[in-house]
């Protein structure tokens, strides 16, 4: 089974891109971050042809998850329950064919570590953390994929100096992150692909970032003591990236086996 994550940066404005991917890549389950369209307006009609099942959680303009999934979906949950007044969409919760729990997160950006929206990203990671303590130990096989918006090592930084003082690198989210790895929770590239091996999810727009090969690692696969065994490979799939009309993340995919 074949699980991708994917930061379309709208769904609507990227689509033929993203139907394009999809019929080349052929994922069982499609994990998306930043829709930036509210529920009624997901283009549901352009991906169920290909025999998916969608669920969404949208917002306007900003934000936005949704689960695309050619195999059932049950017991959804919309939204952070340990954060129910959080007006931004960030995370759908589900159960896949009754075997499997999948966590979409799309985390917040927060900017700057002096960016006033930065206490909001600390908040929502602290809110999470409580969540997800219950799945830990959990004998469902539970996975936690999506854009974590950190880059929890400055290998997956391309450039420490630069990002100094950003959110994306700050040590305040670093640590809680870290904190989930040293609770038990698997980082399933780091884990497959060893300490030194460099892969970006996110390539900006600018300055040449996808010839010269310059981003961060923000996407990721996260998975508990029940699901760690069942990883068989992670690769980040950069022709989506590469293609016309292409969102800024490749997508992350994951392969499942017994």
């Amino acid at each position: 089974m074949k699980i991708a994550t994917f930061n379309i940066n709208s769904v609507r404005a990227h689509a033929e891109n993203f139907m394009n991917w999809l019929k080349d890549a052929d994922p069982d389950v499609v994990l998306l971050q930043e829709t930036k369209v509210v529920d009624n307006q997901f283009p549901h009609i352009l991906f169920e042809h290909l025999g998916y099942n969608i669920k969404t959680l949208g917002q306007k303009s900003y934000n936005g998850v949704a689960v695309m999934s050619k195999h059932s979906i049950e017991d959804v949950t919309l939204g952070l329950p340990t954060m129910p007044h959080d007006p931004n969409a960030r995370m759908i919760e589900f159960i896949l064919d009754g075997r499997i729990r999948i966590i979409n997160a799309y985390m917040p950006n927060g900017e700057s570590e002096i960016s006033p929206k930065f206490p909001y990203k600390i908040d929502w990671m602290k809110h999470f953390t409580k969540h997800i303590a219950q799945y830990l130990k959990d004998e469902l096989p539970t996975i936690i994929g999506g854009d974590l918006n950190v880059a929890i090592q400055d290998i997956d930084v391309w450039n420490p100096v630069q990002y100094k003082g950003s959110s994306i690198s700050a040590p305040a989210a670093r640590a809680i992150m870290q904190e989930w790895l040293d609770a038990g929770w698997t980082d399933t590239w780091r884990e497959l692909h060893g300490p030194d091996k460099i892969g970006y999810t996110w390539i900006g727009y600018r300055g040449g970032s996808l010839e010269k090969d310059r981003g961060l690692r923000l996407d990721y696969f996260l998975l508990n003591k029940a699901a760690a065994h069942m990883a068989k490979n992670i690769e980040i799939d950069m022709n989506p990236r590469r293609a016309p009309n292409s969102s800024d993340h490749a997508p992350l995919i994951l392969t499942l086996g017994k």
